[in-house]
């Protein structure tokens, strides 16, 4: 009698996207967070009143430290590159730091008073982007910024990422805009948002991502070209940050809603942020661990696939 052995199941890998976010002790108070970010073994958090909090292990221990910024000042984004950290915000202020646990020293920004959104490094420069369309590029944080034309006209740019040989910068109303050199030609592309507001682009796997107001959400492969709207279940919740980690896609917005994806032109699930209705301002991903922020000083940790 022959033996017929049923075909082996093909085992399927388990999704990394992170479910289980963890609120931890933040070192804020109830101040608000908006951005946080990783890179070369440190992990840095900024705020309003100028706080700024950096560990080595998110799930532990948050140090507040000397930022530089001033009491009544609001640090809106903070990146790394080429070996600085550069911090930026309201009114104007751009603090560089080599080691964030230190010394951060306020630099002059070209922003006067206006305040700056959002900052990025790239092949070799920095962009810093800012209310009333306002960008200037840096090749060294710590020398001159020189202001560009954005092609935003007097329109606030919210935030700004490089990626695979493009720079991309987003704002309102529903505004776009690309650029291979950041000190050359800014050109506005249709960004599929019509006049809703666009808080966050960032590039990852092969996408690019932007997303804003009303729970709009579009992907593009080429950022010169078509962008698509797609379904992010936020509902009408504004998206206010996007990251994308080690196979995942995490977004994160109005009401403590946070959503994940393995795929950005796919199905966007919600979770279980942890942060029950307040707003997430943040989100990033590095070492192995997921980041969010929020206002009244929270902060939860994930870990991919769990």
């Amino acid at each position: 009698m022959i033996k017929v052995f049923p075909a082996l199941m093909r085992r399927r890998e388990p999704s990394k996207e992170p479910i289980t976010w963890t609120q931890r002790t933040s070192s804020f108070g109830t101040t608000l967070i908006f951005c946080v970010a990783y890179e070369n073994e440190s992990w840095v958090a900024a705020g309003s009143y100028g706080k700024l909090a950096t560990s080595t292990t998110p799930t532990g221990t948050w140090t507040q430290r000397t930022s530089s910024f001033g009491g009544s000042s609001v640090i809106y984004g903070v990146g790394y590159g080429n070996g600085y950290w550069v911090a930026v915000g309201a009114p104007g202020e751009l603090a560089t730091a080599t080691d964030p646990t230190g010394t951060w020293t306020q630099r002059t920004s070209s922003f006067d008073t206006g305040t700056i959104r959002s900052v990025a490094y790239g092949n070799g420069y920095w962009v810093a982007v800012g209310l009333n369309g306002k960008l200037a590029t840096a090749t060294d944080p710590t020398g001159t910024w020189t202001q560009r034309t954005s092609s935003f006209d007097a329109d606030h740019i919210f935030g700004v990422a490089y990626g695979n040989g493009y720079w991309v910068a987003v704002g309102n109303p529903g505004k776009l805009a690309t650029a291979t050199t950041p000190t050359g030609t800014w050109t506005q592309r249709t960004s599929s948002f019509d006049t809703s507001s666009i808080w966050g682009v960032t590039y990852g796997n092969g996408y690019w991502v932007a997303a804003g107001d009303s729970g709009k959400l579009a992907t593009s492969t080429t950022p010169t070209g078509t962008w698509t709207q797609r379904t992010s279940s936020f509902v009408t919740n504004t998206i206010s940050g996007v990251a994308y980690g080690d196979e995942s896609w995490v977004a994160v917005g109005g009401n403590g809603r946070l959503a994940t994806a393995t795929d950005p032109t796919g199905t966007w699930t919600q979770r279980t942020s942890s942060f029950v209705l307040n707003d997430i301002n943040g989100v990033a991903y590095g070492d192995g661990s997921w980041v969010a922020v929020a206002y009244t000083g929270k902060l939860a940790t994930a870990a991919p696939g769990a």
